[in-house]
């Protein structure tokens, strides 16, 4: 899927889908985290008229998906608790180089792949056989967003760096991304 390596595991989907309301309470903290990255973007960036564009929006869909996220918990009577941290997204940022103008592309990368793992679990979500017909339909509108969102940063990349430095660099990427995939525990999270 987009520019996947590698599949999720099945034994996640089935972690999941038996601690929804830990995947849900999850989703919620990347939601947000999705947002302040995108602020994050433009106050590190305010000289790149494009990108700030971009994140405007981003940061204002990634709240609504929050609010979505979060009414959605408090429907279910389920509290939010604090943020357990997301070790996926911490290996893989660790890749980011940190000399200037590469640090910007990786950041736009990095991004573009946590938002495609989001949008393909979304979907194993929306279709596990498992889990109510209301959250299959919930998870099924946030897929299609997540891949939107995969698409602004890949775009953003290339509008900033040559079409073929984007498309090697996010190659490299992917296939770290693929082995700290294959390696995650299968822990009731998005990213888990």
């Amino acid at each position: 899927m987009l520019c996947l390596k590698s599949e999720t595991n099945p034994a996640w989907v089935e972690v999941a889908v038996k601690n929804m309301e830990a995947i849900m309470i999850d989703h919620a903290h990347c939601e947000r985290k999705a947002a302040s990255n995108g602020i994050s973007m433009i106050l590190r960036y305010p000289e790149k008229a494009e990108l700030v564009k971009a994140m405007i929006d981003l940061v204002d869909e990634e709240m609504e998906h929050f609010r979505f996220v979060f009414d959605e918990l408090q429907s279910r009577g389920i509290t939010m608790t604090r943020d357990k941290g997301d070790i996926y997204a911490q290996k893989l940022s660790e890749n980011i180089r940190k000399q200037e103008p590469q640090k910007l592309l990786d950041l736009l990368l990095v991004d573009a792949l946590i938002e495609a793992r989001s949008c393909e679990r979304f979907l194993l979500l929306s279709k596990s056989p498992m889990i109510s017909d209301e959250l299959k339909e919930f998870y099924h509108r946030l897929f299609a967003s997540e891949a939107g969102h995969y698409r602004t940063f890949t775009d953003i990349a290339r509008l900033y760096f040559p079409a073929d430095t984007v498309k090697s660099r996010l190659e490299e990427l992917a296939i770290i991304e693929a082995e700290i995939v294959k390696n995650l525990s299968n822990l009731p999270s998005i990213h888990g």
